[in-house]
């Protein structure tokens, strides 16, 4: 009988946080329950990861990157790079609730620890670095990308932007078409020359 290949032990532990997360939330979640989830001794779990914070992370950022992978096919049919930017904003505001893990770290009270991690670890900048690559590449290619501020600083304020409609919804835009008649007014312009 040919040997079985054994799964990946970080992947293991990956997916048994994740479901630990799901059903007792991130806070409850140590690296304890994580190991019995996995069915891993804790000095196997701590090979792969140091905290409980490097386990969170590295959930979230393959959740993210999925997230990333399924909003980018989406942005596939939008040809121009203003359109692109709106547009990803609102898929990514569509979609971040529906996952539960993505939401309960960036847009739930619950969990503000969680998203300080999340915050201070690469994850995000990933996520959106990708995400953005649609659009400024692109813009940079057209010479309409606003050269004053660096590309970077202008993904961490599309990461600001995304965030604050997660946490606090608009009062005043209620419907999608809205919010996009609002971004390509205000957030266009400053993006694009």
């Amino acid at each position: 009988m040919a040997k079985q290949p054994s799964r990946d032990p970080s992947q293991q532990i990956i997916e048994a946080a994740k479901q630990r997360y799901l059903t007792d939330g991130i806070s409850s979640t140590g690296m304890k329950e994580v190991a019995q989830t996995a069915g891993v001794a804790r000095s196997t779990l701590y090979r792969y990861f140091s905290s409980k914070d490097d386990v969170l992370v590295a959930v979230i950022k393959q959740e993210l990157i999925d997230l990333g992978d399924d909003i980018t096919r989406s942005l596939e049919r939008f040809d121009t790079p203003a359109d692109t930017l709106v547009e990803g904003l609102i898929i990514s505001l569509q979609e971040i609730p529906k996952n539960p893990l993505i939401n309960a770290v960036l847009a739930s009270d619950d969990d503000t620890e969680a998203r300080r991690v999340i915050w201070e670890s690469d994850a995000i900048r990933d996520l959106v670095d990708h995400m953005l690559e649609n659009f400024i590449r692109p813009s940079v290619e057209l010479k309409i990308l606003q050269d004053k501020v660096r590309p970077e600083i202008m993904t961490e304020w599309i990461y600001r932007i995304l965030l604050s409609y997660l946490t606090l919804p608009s009062h005043f835009m209620k419907t999608e078409q809205e919010l996009r008649v609002t971004l390509h007014a205000l957030l266009i312009p400053v993006m694009l020359r």
